[in-house]
């Protein structure tokens, strides 16, 4: 699960969750930097420092795709503007930006990236080798090679070094041991080979002492591409008084442009779920749950199950299928030839004994809930929104495009995330605005209409018609014009009228 693209639905599992034990990473208001080159290619691992009133707030550095996540409700809301300073080699440029603006900042450099070749990708593995871990490390063990295999058969030169942090609990045989990160596979294996589940007691492990091996023993590449993967099916320990803790870990890691994927394995909690997914999102990586075939929304902590309030965001696969997948799409960003990623969308067909009034109120309520699910803000509740009538190049969509745009004003009115606004005298306002309809998709007409609406967000939307209707909506922020989340769905022509 994505939680930093689905970040509307991940501030709203932190609001509803947050009574579970748990350190603070305060993330509900987010700006995403994005540091490119002379040809508009990402560039990794510049140095970003940002300041407010002349402090240093945070310094970082880019991961793969060119992005460092800044998180101003981390520090005092009296900062209103910030400045950016960001080194690439010897040249350095610098951006002011304000507090409640744009989400998105991007600075571009005016000369081509370097790129070391080969490519250094670092994977750590941070392992829970309790006595229930054993199926998990049994995994690992047995298809290693194939991960490596798959990460070494790319058209680029890629050198991949594997390690390992390996964790228990007090009173067991270790805390914490380290397995330096090395480029000799069979090393490595003859490491992982001596891996036994073993020990635990009580539910949670020493996660926290595992981070802190990690942050200082851990020798990672300094020009590449730094991963790790947490696996453990239990919460950490948060009793134990430790000055290094998971936040901490998070904020060292975003620092050092190290991405932390988290797995929750069989039978984790929702505390668990809660401190996994705050360290994966904050340091921009993913989450993942291993399933057991359950449907729905899991409970959490039930035998057989694994905790993820996830809602329908989220992909299936075996687990070093996943590990490989996500080493690759952050290859992708420096090889010039990127995992090519279907995007998401929501279908819709004509099924006998259901009105299709009744299936179109399904679809629409789906897209609309991945519109807050996947905005670049957090939305809350209730949040005053309008709904523009729907826009198509084709005069005959025209009355289908009327009909559809009636349909998801009836799903957004029961829509928790959006208060809808009515648009009375639509065709006034435009005639006083001097605008046409068609031209409201982002920017200073938008604005310009929400505000004539009293609307802080606008849902826009272009209707075509290929071998099925394809409707494109877009969630736009009255405030800056900007384009929050996009989303697709594909309607059986039988749906329309």
């Amino acid at each position: 699960a994505d939680d930093n693209r689905q970040y509307g639905y991940f501030i709203e599992f932190l609001e509803e969750y947050g009574f579970v034990d748990h350190y603070p990473l305060n993330v509900s208001e987010r700006i995403v930097l994005e540091v490119t080159d002379s040809d508009g290619k990402s560039i990794p691992n510049a140095q970003v420092t940002i300041r407010s009133e002349g402090q240093a707030l945070v310094r970082g550095r880019t991961v793969a795709d060119g992005t460092y996540q800044f998180n101003p409700s981390e520090y005092s809301g009296r900062y209103t503007y910030y400045t950016a300073a960001v080194n690439v080699g010897t040249r350095s440029l610098e951006l002011s930006f304000p507090r409640d603006g744009g989400r998105r900042i991007e600075l571009s450099f005016d000369v081509p990236r370097r790129i070391a070749e080969p490519i250094p990708l670092d994977v750590l593995f941070i392992m829970d080798t309790t006595g229930s871990m054993g199926e998990e490390i049994e995994r690992l063990r047995t298809t290693i090679e194939i991960i490596h295999l798959n990460l070494t058969s790319l058209p680029v030169p890629i050198l991949v070094r594997f390690g390992m942090v390996l964790y228990k609990d007090r009173g067991d045989e270790y805390r914490t041991k380290y397995v330096p990160l090395t480029a000799d596979l069979d090393e490595f294996r003859s490491a992982l080979s001596l891996v036994e589940a073993s020990g635990g007691g009580d539910t949670p492990e020493d996660l926290q002492a595992a981070l802190e091996t990690a942050a200082r023993e851990a020798a990672w590449n300094a020009d590449g591409i730094r991963l790790a993967f947490i696996i453990t099916d239990a919460p950490p320990h948060l009793d134990y008084g430790q000055k290094y803790t998971y936040a901490q870990a998070a904020r060292d890691a975003r620092a050092g442009g190290i991405k932390i994927f988290t797995v929750g394995t069989g039978g984790l909690d929702v505390t668990g779920e809660y401190v996994l997914r705050q360290i994966s999102q904050y340091t921009q990586a993913k989450y993942i749950f291993l399933t057991y075939g359950e449907t729905g929304e899991s409970e959490g902590g039930t035998p057989g199950s694994v905790s993820h309030h996830t809602g329908a965001n989220f992909q299936t696969d075996k687990l070093e299928a996943i590990i490989i997948r996500f080493a690759k799409e952050e290859l992708g960003h420096l090889t010039d030839a990127p995992l090519v990623v279907e995007e998401p969308y929501f279908t819709a067909s004509k099924i006998e004994n259901e009105e299709r009034e009744e299936t179109l109120n399904a679809l629409f309520g789906m897209a609309l809930g991945q519109l807050a699910d996947f905005s670049t803000i957090g939305i809350e509740r209730g949040t005053p929104t309008a709904i523009l009538p729907l826009v198509t190049a084709e005069e005959s969509l025209a009355l289908n495009a009327e009909y559809l745009s009636e349909q998801l004003v009836l799903s957004a009115a029961k829509s928790e995330s959006f208060r809808l606004v009515e648009p009375k005298d639509m065709n006034k306002i435009f005639e006083e605005l001097k605008l046409r309809l068609s031209g409201i998709t982002e920017g200073d007409g938008a604005t310009e209409v929400g505000k004539a609406l009293n609307a802080e967000l606008l849902v826009v939307g272009t209707l075509y018609r290929r071998e099925s209707y394809e409707l494109f909506l877009k969630l736009l922020r009255v405030e800056t014009g900007e384009v929050l989340s996009v989303t697709k769905a594909v309607i059986d022509l039988r749906l329309g009228l």
